[in-house]
């Protein structure tokens, strides 16, 4: 399942629909790997002070040229603690087959299924054993 998303109107910002239910959620894009994976948070979770940060960002003139994610790493904000270190707390990935999870060491999302595994007819080996092999079917 690929996440529909439609650019929203910041740098950054996009609405994506996270549970394949055609509901949108506004949020904020942190990065977007080479396996499909978007690190993201919601920005409908954020209280009236954080989203005013996050848009002051996001207006910056460099909001453009870098991944929301090192524009943090470059911020502090009014209450002296650096962006990135902030609003770290909220981010979640969902991954090209739309499977949202927590960013943590030692789990990342691969790239989408090409298919699906189906066992085959078990194969003769010739001595009085069958193997079944799993084969990938491409999805229709």
């Amino acid at each position: 399942m690929a996440v529909r998303s439609k650019k929203g109107a910041y740098p950054h910002v996009e609405w994506l629909d996270l549970k394949g239910d055609g509901l949108m959620s506004e949020c904020a894009i942190m990065k977007k790997d080479d396996k499909g994976n978007i690190y993201y948070f919601e920005l409908g979770f954020c209280d009236a002070i954080d989203k005013q940060r996050v848009a002051r960002m996001l207006q910056s003139r460099n909001a453009a040229t870098f991944e929301l994610w090192d524009l943090m790493s470059q911020t502090t904000l009014n209450n002296g603690v650096n962006a990135l270190t902030y609003f770290h707390q909220l981010v979640k990935v969902i991954s090209a087959d739309g499977v949202i999870y927590t960013p943590r060491g030692g789990l990342v999302g691969s790239e989408t299924r090409a298919g699906t595994y189906q066992e085959t007819a078990p194969e003769a080996t010739g001595d009085g054993f069958t193997d079944a092999k799993p084969t990938v079917t491409e999805n229709g």
